[in-house]
């Protein structure tokens, strides 16, 4: 049952993505028109549209995701700092419903049409950027209002358990004195896996939380004081929402 599952998922997905872009092919060419930054936030947006349709829609007769908003409303251009379990959490970001650039490794570039779609909403390579360069694209993101969403992770955990954060995107934060959001998403761990196979499906839990203000962002020493202060927030978020997602399949 569950190999006929992840083959009607995938399958759906696909379905979903040639229709979805088959209707944006237009806009993306009038987008190509646009000055830079202005055809990255446009592509974003378009990109939002998919991964909100993608959770909310295409995916709800599979799994449903409890999304709470817990940043009070405010929406000041930040980071947004993602634990990251599965390959889907590049979807359920969408869930706050904000145009983000994704933070993303080498690999996803050299991807047919995905790398080209990554490429026009300007999302930023962590890998073969230097930090200058990594700095100065995410100051072209923050000046049109959107948002920069990060994995500090760096790889999928596949576990409850976060892997160690990196301090790139909190060394940026307290660069540009930007406030830190926390995007917390539980119960994907195998959803699916390394090898892209859904060992199960099961109901998944997305907080939205913060933001840490930019101020109190300045106060700290160093990016490893920031992040491990952002780490124990996170890791007693997804403590309680994973025990929340426990109960409940047990009732």
């Amino acid at each position: 049952m569950t190999l006929l599952r992840s083959i009607a998922i995938y399958f759906v997905t696909f379905l979903w993505a040639l229709v979805f872009w088959s209707m944006m092919l237009v806009p993306m060419i009038i987008a190509g028109c646009l000055p830079a930054e202005r055809r990255r936030h446009w592509v974003r947006v378009m990109l939002l549209k998919f991964g909100r349709g993608t959770v909310r829609v295409m995916w709800r007769p599979f799994f449903k995701v409890d999304y709470r908003d817990r940043t009070g409303g405010i929406r000041e251009p930040g980071i947004v700092v993602a634990n990251h379990r599965s390959a889907i959490d590049a979807f359920l970001v969408s869930m706050p419903d904000l145009s983000m650039a994704q933070t993303v490794n080498d690999w996803p570039f050299r991807v047919p049409i995905l790398g080209w779609v990554a490429k026009m909403a300007g999302y930023l390579n962590i890998t073969n950027w230097d930090y200058e360069t990594l700095n100065a694209r995410s100051r072209s993101v923050l000046g049109i209002g959107d948002m920069i969403v990060s994995y500090p992770e760096g790889t999928r955990s596949e576990s409850p358990k976060m892997n160690p954060f990196r301090s790139g995107a909190f060394r940026v934060a307290m660069d540009m004195k930007l406030p830190i959001y926390m995007l917390c998403i539980a119960g994907d761990q195998f959803m699916p896996d390394r090898k892209f196979r859904f060992r199960e499906f099961r109901d998944l839990k997305v907080h939205f939380l913060g933001p840490i203000p930019a101020d109190e962002v300045q106060r700290y020493a160093t990016a490893y004081a920031l992040k491990m202060k952002v780490f124990r927030i996170m890791t007693e978020e997804l403590a309680s929402m994973d025990a929340e997602l426990e109960n409940e399949r047990q009732l």
